[in-house]
C-alpha cells in the first residue's frame, strides 16, 4: 500500500511531466543544464565547506542560468506533438530526480552497535517513521542511493 510519502513523490513526477508537456523542448533543455551545472558543483566542491545560503544561491543560479540559456536560444519549434514529447522527456528526469530526492532526503543514522546505516533516523516522529518504514520504495531506493557513488554525493551528500 502506498504511504503518504509515495504519494507526494509520484504527483511530483506526474506534474512536472505535465509542465514539461506544455513547456516543450525548452523546458528539457533548461532541465538538463540545471542537472549538470548542480551535479558538477556537488562533485566539485566538497561538502560542508559552503554555508547552506551560498549552496542555496548556487543551485538557483544553475536553475536559472539553464532557463535564461534555453530561452535565449532560437530553437525552432517544433510540431505540437513532438514539443509535448520533448518536454515531457525532461520533465521524466527532472520529476525522477526530484521524487528520488524526496524518498531519500529524510535522515539517516549511523548504528555503532550494528556498524549500519539507518534509515530512517529514530529522531524523526513517529508518523513520519511510520510513512518512511511502509513505503515499499523508500528504503529499497534509499540503499540503491547509498550504494551509487555518484547518486551518494549528489542526493546524499550530508553522508559520508
Amino acid at each position: 500500500m502506498l504511504t503518504w510519502l509515495d504519494l507526494l513523490s509520484l504527483l511530483t513526477l506526474a506534474l512536472a511531466i505535465a509542465v514539461g508537456a506544455r513547456q516543450g523542448l525548452p523546458f528539457t533543455i533548461a532541465v538538463l543544464v540545471a542537472i549538470l551545472g548542480y551535479t558538477l558543483v556537488a562533485l566539485v566542491v566538497p561538502v560542508g565547506t559552503l554555508p547552506l545560503a551560498v549552496s542555496v544561491v548556487i543551485a538557483l543560479l544553475a536553475g536559472f542560468g539553464g532557463a535564461y540559456l534555453a530561452g535565449s536560444l532560437f530553437l525552432p519549434r517544433l510540431n505540437p506533438l513532438l514539443e509535448g514529447i520533448a518536454g515531457s522527456a525532461g520533465g521524466l528526469v527532472w520529476g525522477t530526480l526530484l521524487a528520488l530526492a524526496i524518498w531519500v532526503s529524510f535522515p539517516a543514522e549511523f548504528v555503532a552497535s550494528s556498524g549500519t546505516l539507518r534509515y530512517p533516523s529514530a529522531q524523526l516522529p513517529l508518523t513520519i517513521q511510520r510513512g518512511i518504514i511502509e513505503s515499499p520504495f523508500a528504503n529499497t531506493l534509499f540503499n540503491w542511493v547509498n550504494n551509487q557513488p555518484l547518486m551518494r554525493r549528489i542526493l546524499l551528500p550530508h553522508l559520508r
